[in-house]
């Protein structure tokens, strides 16, 4: 089984200025996890999902560091969470990517993600983005082929 049997060619992408907000209401309006983040070019440079959307309404590691004080009530920080004026895509995607191609082993791409943690990977052809795989799609795919559970 190739990626090409199961990849999403459907998908939307998204541009590293895109504010946070906007980001995070599109990935819902489109009932997606994830998405290829794209340069003007159509060029891929990153990855948003919803785990990264999650990570920027929360201080960075480096905030917890210098400022832990500012940290101690999180009563008092939860008008802070919501304040996320500002930031962009560029801000909080995973610059760490796995792509693959439409021909690439199933199991393979499986097998890196849960190496890695990873759980959405582009698929590209020519350098261009022209389908999104994600572990639940691999993973149904799995079941049903070698299983044989459908849903």
């Amino acid at each position: 089984m190739r990626v090409k049997d199961l990849m999403m060619t459907e998908f939307v992408t998204i541009a590293p200025g895109l504010p946070w907000e906007d980001a995070a209401a599109l990935l819902h309006a489109h009932h997606a996890a994830g998405a290829p983040v794209v340069d003007a070019n159509g060029k891929l440079i990153g990855i948003l999902s919803e785990k990264d959307l999650f990570r920027g309404m929360f201080p960075s590691y480096r905030d917890w560091i210098e400022t832990p004080h500012a940290y101690l009530s999180f009563e008092e920080f939860e008008p802070d969470a919501a304040d996320l004026a500002g930031r962009t895509v560029a801000d909080v995607m995973s610059t760490r990517v796995i792509t693959a191609t439409p021909e690439t082993p199933v199991l393979q791409v499986g097998a890196l993600m849960a190496a890695s943690g990873i759980h959405h990977v582009p698929v590209l052809d020519g350098g261009e983005v022209v389908g999104l795989v994600n572990r639940g799609s691999i993973y149904r795919a799995i079941l049903a082929r070698s299983f044989g559970i459908e849903e």
